[in-house]
């Protein structure tokens, strides 16, 4: 599929609300990691938020146009909401009964969030696009229950469920610390992060597609898909961080 991922606000002057945390802060920590998961999975992703606008209407208008432009199957808005309540709610054009919406909304409420249910309102980005739309409300900045949920779930889970609303399947993660030589799953690479031994994941994952760097640190500079064959090169780089995908 060919899918919008519209990551809300972020784009001066329009800045997403703040409260207990900013809401941009959720919004971009969950939703980088949709998008990473669904190019995992093989759909082309259109990524909508502009890099600048003269105003909120303008910044709108642009999320929606690059949308209809590029003949998206799908559009996703992803936020975070504000104004004291607890739950989790999507956005549909008129209040739509969407099969990809409500599996968002019912994947959310299985981690834990109140069902908030499919709403309506006169929402810009779910109003003009082409293809079917969804703004997602993951949780509610101010209310501290929605953000300590937020927290202990944590941003993978949360893009997790998003993802598998949207396309009937996720991908699974598994984080790892590559250290030379043949170390056994567990190895605790720099005595912070649990280390999975690049050799170990790849004799397990036949076909392993890596997503990883080189640095030292283990800070993420950019990521790459890469084919099996660059992950075997990858086994003699200390210190790069990769997500093994099966």
């Amino acid at each position: 599929m060919k899918i919008a991922i519209d990551l809300g606000h972020g784009c001066s002057p329009d800045r997403g609300a703040v409260g207990i945390i900013a809401e941009e802060t959720i919004i971009n920590n969950v939703g980088k990691l949709v998008i990473s998961k669904l190019k995992g999975l093989g759909h082309t992703v259109i990524e909508t938020r502009p890099v600048a606008a003269a105003c909120v209407t303008d910044a709108l208008e642009q999320r929606t146009n690059k949308a209809n432009f590029e003949s998206v199957d799908l559009f996703a808005s992803i936020h975070a909401n504000a104004g004291g309540g607890i739950g989790s709610e999507v956005f549909t054009y008129r209040g739509k009964e969407l099969e990809q919406a409500r599996a968002v909304l019912n994947n959310l409420v299985n981690l834990g969030f109140k069902n908030r249910g499919i709403k309506s309102n006169n929402l810009y980005v779910t109003g003009h696009t082409n293809a079917p739309s969804m703004l997602i409300e993951i949780c509610f900045i101010d209310t501290q229950s929605d953000i300590d949920l937020y927290n202990s779930i944590g941003a993978e889970n949360i893009a997790d469920a998003i993802v598998k609303g949207l396309v009937g399947q996720t991908v699974t993660n598994t984080k790892g610390y590559i250290v030379t030589g043949y170390l056994p799953n567990g190895y605790r690479g720099n005595n912070e992060f649990e280390g999975i031994d690049l050799e170990y994941v790849l004799s397990y994952f036949e076909g392993v597609r890596c997503y990883a760097k080189a640095d030292s640190k283990g800070v993420w500079i950019e990521t790459q898909i890469l084919p099996y064959s660059k992950c075997l090169e990858l086994k003699n780089i200390l210190g790069s961080w990769f997500y093994a995908i099966k």
